[in-house]
C-alpha cells in the first residue's frame, strides 16, 4: 500500500472479493488516464488566443509548446504589427514561469539616458530628478520574464550591459554599488535583420547569439490571408461587444474586399480597418464602403500589379475598376454627379457599375473625404 496499491488480499482469498477489488482498479486505471490525456490537451488561454488556422499559425503554436517548457531564450522576428508581443506571452504562459511577473520593455520608445534607468533601476540622487530608489525592470521581473521589443533598436552600450545580465545573472543600479542578481527569462522581439545590423556594427555578434536560442518568425499577414476573415471576426465581436456600433455583422462582400488587400500594416491594420468601418457604419451590415479607401485599392504604392493576388484578367480588371471608382467617389466627397464627371461617364453608367461592384454610398452624415488612393495603371 505504501508503493500506491490500491487494495490487498488475505488468507483465505475470496474469488468476490478479488473480482470487485479488480473492478475498482481498472476504474481508478481508467479515471486517472482520462485526468491525464485532459492536462496534456489543456492549452494555455495566450495560445489560444493566437488567431488564425493557417499552416503558418499552427507551426508558430507548435514553437510555442516547444520553447516554452525549456527556459531557453527566444527571439521573436516579424514586421511591425504581426503580434510579436501576443506571441512572446504566450511563450511565457507556456513554461514554468507562468503565474509570475511578464515584463515588457519597448526599446525603440526609450532614449539611450532613459533605457539604462529603465532596465536596472537607479539608487536616489544618482542624477538630477532621482529622488527616490526606483526598480527596474529586471528586478521586477525576477523569477519571471523580461520581455525585450525591437530590441534591434537598442543603443550598442546597453547591449553590452544586457549580454552582461545573461552571462552573470547580476546587475547593478545607476548610481549603486550593491551587486543584484536575478532569475530572468529574455524574450526579445525585433522587425530588423539582426544579421545585417551586425555586419553595419550596430548590433553586437555576442549578443546575437545569446538571445538567438529559440527562433520564432512570424510570417505577415500577407503570407496568411486565410486568416482574414477569421481576424475580422475576432476584432468586430471585440468592438461590437462595446455597443457603440448599430452593424450587427461583417458583410460577405466586407469580406472579400479584406481578403484581397495587401495589408502592408499587417493585423494591427486590420483591426483599425474593423473598427473605422464599424464608426462609420450605420446600417447592420458593414460594406465595403465603410472600409478605408485604402483596403479597396487594388495595389499598395510599394506593390506592383504584378504582384497582385488576383484568380485571372477578369477578377484584376474589376478590382482596377473598384479603385479607380472608390477613388474618385472619396475625392468628390461622394458626390456621384461630379464623381462621374471625373470619370468621364454618365451617373447611369456609375450606378450600374456601383451596384456591380458592390460599392455601397455611406450615409451622408458619417463620411468625411478620406484621402485618394494610389492606382498604378494597367
Amino acid at each position: 500500500m505504501k508503493h500506491h496499491g490500491s487494495d490487498y488480499f488475505g488468507k483465505p482469498r475470496n474469488a468476490e472479493r478479488k473480482v470487485i477489488s479488480l473492478g475498482h482498479a481498472v476504474k481508478m486505471t481508467q479515471q486517472h488516464q482520462l485526468a491525464q490525456s485532459l492536462f496534456k490537451q489543456e492549452e494555455p488561454p495566450s495560445i489560444e488566443a493566437l488567431i488564425g488556422r493557417s499552416p503558418a499559425m499552427e507551426r508558430i503554436r507548435g514553437l510555442i509548446r516547444r520553447a516554452g517548457p525549456r527556459d531557453g531564450n527566444v527571439l521573436i522576428v516579424g514586421e511591425s504589427g504581426t503580434g510579436k508581443e501576443l506571441i512572446a506571452k504566450a511563450v511565457h504562459d507556456a513554461s514554468g514561469r507562468v503565474g509570475k511577473p511578464f515584463v515588457d520593455v519597448n526599446c525603440a520608445a526609450l532614449t539611450e539616458s532613459l533605457i539604462e534607468s529603465e532596465l536596472f533601476g537607479h539608487q536616489r540622487g544618482a542624477f538630477t530628478g532621482a529622488i527616490a530608489h526606483r526598480r527596474g525592470k529586471f528586478e521586477q521581473a525576477n523569477g519571471g520574464t523580461l520581455f525585450l521589443d525591437e530590441i534591434g533598436d537598442m543603443p550598442l552600450a546597453i547591449q553590452a550591459k544586457i549580454l552582461r545580465v545573461l552571462q552573470e545573472q547580476s546587475f547593478q543600479r545607476v548610481g549603486g554599488e550593491e551587486q543584484i542578481s536575478v532569475n530572468v527569462r529574455i524574450i526579445c522581439a525585433t522587425n530588423h535583420n539582426l544579421q545585417a545590423a551586425i555586419q553595419q556594427n550596430s548590433f553586437r555578434m555576442d549578443l546575437f547569439y545569446r538571445i538567438n536560442v529559440m527562433v520564432i518568425e512570424v510570417p505577415p499577414l500577407r503570407e496568411r490571408l486565410s486568416d482574414v476573415p477569421e481576424l475580422a471576426q475576432h476584432f468586430f465581436s471585440a468592438a461590437f461587444r462595446s455597443g457603440t456600433s448599430k452593424a450587427q455583422k461583417i458583410s460577405e462582400a466586407a469580406i472579400k474586399a479584406l481578403s484581397a488587400h495587401n495589408w502592408p500594416g499587417n493585423v494591427r491594420e486590420l483591426e483599425n480597418a474593423i473598427e473605422r468601418a464599424m464608426t462609420i457604419c450605420d446600417d447592420d451590415e458593414i460594406q465595403p464602403s465603410h472600409l478605408p479607401p485604402t483596403v479597396l485599392c487594388v495595389c499598395q504604392p510599394s506593390q506592383p500589379i504584378d504582384n497582385l493576388r488576383a484568380a485571372n484578367l477578369v477578377e484584376r480588371v474589376k478590382r482596377y475598376e473598384r479603385a479607380m471608382i472608390f477613388a474618385a467617389l472619396t475625392k468628390c466627397d461622394w458626390n456621384n454627379g461630379r464623381a462621374a464627371d471625373a470619370l468621364k461617364i454618365t451617373r447611369r453608367i456609375l450606378a450600374y457599375k456601383m451596384k456591380n461592384l458592390e460599392i455601397k454610398l455611406p450615409p451622408r452624415e458619417n463620411h468625411a473625404p478620406p484621402a485618394e488612393p494610389e492606382v498604378h495603371d494597367l
